[in-house]
């Protein structure tokens, strides 16, 4: 099951009124992408949607309203506020976490990392997991509030699940730290990252034809953390500057 970072208003994503980057290359080339998600829920009205997602938004912001320290910027409208999308799928992602992590408890990252790579299986998780340290939302959380302040907390989404919910000013701090580690990389080879590094190509899409080349079993780690990394980076940018959520689809 593949995974898709989303930043938009949740009350477009609740509406479904966004399309995937597979869904936009489809539409663009002509083939039919059916999506399937792991935690679909119940069709309703985008009234209803619109009603469910303001009383939480409002909810929350009552609750924090007392600790935060800077302005919320936070908009939710169904086709207005533009929304941001792109796949580094679970292997790319689980690199990045798989980088932060080696650095953290002082092991070497491995060169390549399998197709099926389960970062939580990987002993540098259970190391991760033994080692006293803050948490950190890229290995806590799926949701990010586009809340300036840092913080994260366990609570309610609008439907109903409990989950561990981040902010994007956390999210974009611990960003910060890891690009720190080493790379010290500006703004435009972050951006370049998304284009420049990640997944070798299987097939080509030539003259209207799909052709298959190499099907490639292994990863280079690196090149697929700097991948999610330029995502992630690029999704709380898309954020800040449109006040939206972030959001791992699957």
């Amino acid at each position: 099951m593949g995974l898709d970072v989303y930043c938009g208003t949740l009350i477009r994503y609740y509406s479904r009124n966004w399309l995937t980057s597979v869904q936009q290359w489809g539409i663009e080339n002509g083939f039919e992408v059916r999506m399937v998600r792991a935690n679909n829920e119940e069709s309703a009205s985008v009234e209803e949607i619109t009603r469910g997602v303001l009383g939480w938004k409002e909810q929350l912001l009552q609750i924090f309203a007392p600790s935060l320290t800077k302005p919320v910027i936070w908009n939710e409208d169904n086709d207005i506020t533009p929304y941001y999308t792109n796949k580094p799928d679970w292997c790319a992602y689980y690199a990045l976490l798989a980088y932060v992590c080696a650095h953290i408890v002082d092991k070497p990252l491995t060169e390549t990392i399998p197709k099926d790579y389960d970062f939580r299986k990987d002993p540098l998780y259970e190391l991760y997991c033994s080692k006293e340290r803050e948490g950190m939302t890229l290995f806590e959380c799926e949701w990010w509030l586009p809340v300036a302040d840092e913080f994260m907390w366990k609570g309610y989404l609008p439907t109903g699940h409990e989950r561990v919910v981040g902010t994007v000013g956390m999210l974009e701090w611990e960003l910060e730290q890891i690009n720190n580690i080493e790379w010290k990389a500006d703004e435009q080879t972050i951006l370049s990252w998304t284009d420049s590094e990640g997944y070798p190509d299987d097939a080509y899409y030539r003259n209207g034809k799909v052709e298959m080349g190499k099907i490639h079993t292994e990863y280079n780690t690196l090149s697929l953390a700097k991948f999610a990394y330029s995502i992630m980076y690029t999704a709380v940018k898309h954020s800040k500057e449109n006040g939206t959520l972030i959001i791992l689809d699957y």
